[in-house]
């Protein structure tokens, strides 16, 4: 029961942002791992939520289409995250650990923004990697067999007086299980999933929530004739 729920709250915890893993939504159940014989087959929890949040103010999209601006706040929107850039707009986002029952969970994602459009963006996970940390051990154990499938597509709509903002996220947490654990998938799969979705909104409103107020740091930076760096931390603009 632990190691299920860990997986749930570990995909609930990369819910904080808009990404898309190898597998996409949609496709064919993946099969158990040849390799792993202790493994039998594959269960999938399902979450996802669309929450809209109206903002005040001229210069959301300005904000929101800067890299310069914007990549930290989209990064740790909503949750303490440490990041630190791997390469063009890739980064290494270490998640807060998660404590359970006897051990931590940690997940560990490699993300890259992306911005194709003029009212919308995208945050690819490209790798993620979940940590199970327990007592006394040297070191964290990385747990294997797991797939996390999510979209979080962020929009911004013009209004009158402002915007409106809107995380579209879907998420699905694939785990193989034990050959131990003898009851069917379904039995897993509909609790876990409401659990899933439960995190999603809440972790939606949160994103949008710590966006905004991002955005309006910003906007009194440019107000005053400073520009914030991605640290946070306001350097004169030219």
């Amino acid at each position: 029961r632990n190691f299920m729920f860990a997986v749930v709250v570990a995909g609930a915890g990369l819910a904080w942002a808009p990404h898309s893993l190898s597998h996409p939504i949609g496709v064919q159940r993946p099969r158990p791992s040849r390799s792993r014989p202790d493994m039998r087959e594959r269960a999938q929890f399902l979450g996802g939520a669309t929450i809209s949040r109206s903002v005040v103010g001229e210069g959301l999209a300005e904000f929101l289409l800067s890299s310069y601006a914007s990549d930290g706040a989209l990064l740790g929107a909503g949750s303490d995250v440490e990041f630190k850039q791997t390469g063009t707009d890739v980064w290494e986002c270490q998640m807060p650990q998660i404590g359970m029952v006897g051990f931590t969970v940690k997940p560990v994602l490699t993300v890259q923004l992306e911005r194709a459009g003029t009212s919308s963006l995208c945050i690819r996970v490209v790798s993620a990697q979940i940590y199970l940390l327990y007592p006394g051990a040297s070191k964290p154990q990385l747990l294997q067999g797991c797939v996390i499938d999510s979209a979080n597509i962020v929009t911004w709509s013009a209004r009158e007086g402002g915007w409106l903002l809107t995380s579209d996220l879907e998420l699905r947490v694939g785990v193989e299980l034990p050959r131990s654990f003898l009851l069917p998938p379904a039995s897993v799969e509909r609790p876990a999933s409401v659990i899933l979705r439960q995190f999603c909104a809440m972790q939606c409103n949160q994103f949008l929530l710590s966006l905004e107020q991002s955005y309006k740091a910003w906007a009194r930076t440019q107000d005053q004739g400073l520009a914030p760096s991605l640290a946070g931390a306001p350097t004169l603009r030219d």
